[in-house]
């Protein structure tokens, strides 16, 4: 099934009370608008194996008319490429005929296909343009209303923006023009993603970050787009907590995402190098940056005993912090430096180099070799370290942690590389606790706090942390790096 349908997609997600400025916007002008009331019915085993499996399947009523679909989801963000099979269909459940010629025939077996039950439902009523911009044909959909699972309901207001032809440069092209006048933001959840998440209490809880599926033999284009889309997912999975809830474990992964992405960029550096790539470094720099103080703030606020005089200065430069992440949240400049850090991963001009098209597992074990070597020589002299070689080396480490994270499923030494993580890891904590006695003490000395913590405790604690971080790195240095040895095996 090489030449399997693919639907090209970018999702957004609009604030309801923007609906109206989206009709009266000047990419609309002139362009009839269409609309229809949808219903779509997902249906999959109660265990949700279809789901689990990476697939979806719905009928959809629209106008009178029933279609099955089909649809091969895997996470990403914004942009969704992924192969789809629609059939026309005459009753209310699946036609198990039609799923045998699309990817999902092998895994319904004639038992499961029993077991499939209608488990989410959305109504939404879809305002439809059809755009011809950008040097390309765009449908631009509007879906207002609702996805309901288990007793639960989940409002609904998202812009699809499908490319019928031309380049998929034009998505991004449209979605900016849109995103800089209108409250609009990536969207990384499919509705039926956020159905079954209804379904299982999860949706707008804090999430962590989910493994990346990248295969050996991807291009490295290709595995830096499958990395970015999922750190931006992971960021928008936590996104409102951060801005409506002020949630600390909601930003604190909001900021592992981003941390992840620029290591990513780091990663990948390599392949991507041209003028165009440093603008958007240096604002990805920029806003996460913006999120460091209140971050700092919450482990300062957890981790001590205060004085009321002296948590309420903490508490109140908390508040002017989480203000500040709010407003930037809500800027027109972030929104479109969302767009722009998927759009130069999916259709950026670097995807044409020698270096891009070549096999990942090539290029990510030259990486780590180089990332390993800079963890390695300044781990060896961890003692002699002043404090800011200290924070440089925390921060390579963290660069190899997210990067052995990245290629995990490129390497088959599963025990090797969990060992090898397992190390990085303590030894990531040990320096961090580090950081942390290092920022504690700017922190009391820019908000003026009279409850300094004691010199001899914070050296002792300090003490014990560089020791536990040397013997992190003693283990590190006898869990021989996974990759060499996967690489290094015959064929």
């Amino acid at each position: 099934m090489a030449d399997e349908p693919r639907e090209v997609e970018l999702k957004l997600v609009l604030e309801p009370g923007a609906a109206a400025r989206l009709r009266a916007h000047p990419l609309l002008a002139g362009v009839e608008a269409q609309t229809v009331e949808q219903k779509s019915v997902y249906f999959d085993t109660r265990g949700q194996a279809l789901r689990k499996a990476g697939f979806s399947l719905r009928i959809r009523t629209a106008g009178g008319r029933r279609v099955q679909t089909v649809k091969a989801t895997g996470a990403s963000a914004g942009l969704f490429d992924r192969p789809e099979w629609e059939q026309a269909v005459d009753g209310d459940t699946p036609a198990l005929d039609a799923i045998g010629r699309t990817l999902l025939a092998p895994l319904l077996t004639a038992g499961r296909a029993r077991r499939l039950v209608p488990l989410v439902v959305s109504q939404v009523r879809r305002t439809r343009w059809d755009v011809d911009r950008f040097a390309a044909a765009i449908e631009i959909a509007l879906d207002e209303g609702a996805v309901e699972a288990a007793g639960r309901r989940h409002g609904l207001c998202e812009l699809e923006l499908e490319l019928k032809s031309g380049p998929p440069q034009a998505l991004f092209a449209a979605g900016r023009a849109l995103a800089a006048d209108l409250p609009l933001r990536i969207g990384v959840l499919s509705k039926a993603e956020q159905g079954f998440a209804l379904a299982g209490g999860r949706l707008g809880k804090v999430a962590k970050a989910e493994p990346v599926a990248l295969d050996a033999s991807m291009r490295v284009a290709d595995a830096f787009a499958a990395v970015v889309a999922a750190c931006l997912r992971h960021f928008r999975r936590n996104e409102g907590l951060v801005r409506d809830a002020r949630d600390p474990a909601a930003l604190h992964q909001a900021r592992v995402a981003m941390r992840r992405l620029r290591a990513a960029f780091s990663l990948f550096a390599p392949a991507m190098r041209c003028e165009a790539l440093a603008p958007l470094r240096a604002e990805l720099r920029w806003f996460t940056a913006g999120l460091g103080e209140a971050r700092n703030l919450d482990v300062l606020l957890a981790g001590a005993e205060w004085t009321p005089v002296d948590r309420r200065k903490v508490e109140a430069a908390r508040e002017e912090a989480y203000d500040g992440i709010a407003e930037t949240l809500d800027s027109p400049r972030l929104r479109l430096l969302m767009i722009d850090l998927l759009a130069w991963a999916e259709t950026g001009p670097w995807r044409a180099r020698r270096r891009a098209r070549g096999p990942f597992d090539d290029f990510a074990g030259r990486r780590l070799d180089r990332l390993w070597e800079k963890v390695a020589a300044r781990g060896a002299v961890l003692r002699e370290l002043g404090e800011e070689e200290r924070h440089r080396l925390r921060i390579d480490v963290k660069k190899l942690r997210y990067a052995v994270e990245f290629a995990a499923t490129v390497y088959a030494e599963p025990s090797a590389r969990k060992r090898f993580r397992n190390a990085l890891e303590a030894m990531q904590e040990c320096l961090g606790h580090l950081n942390d006695i290092a920022t504690a003490r700017l922190l009391h000395a820019r908000y003026g706090l009279a409850a300094a913590p004691p010199a001899a405790d914070a050296g002792a604690a300090g003490a014990g942390h560089l020791a536990e971080a040397e013997r992190a790195f003693r283990q590190l240095r006898r869990a021989p790096p996974f990759w060499r040895r996967a690489r290094d095996e015959p064929a």
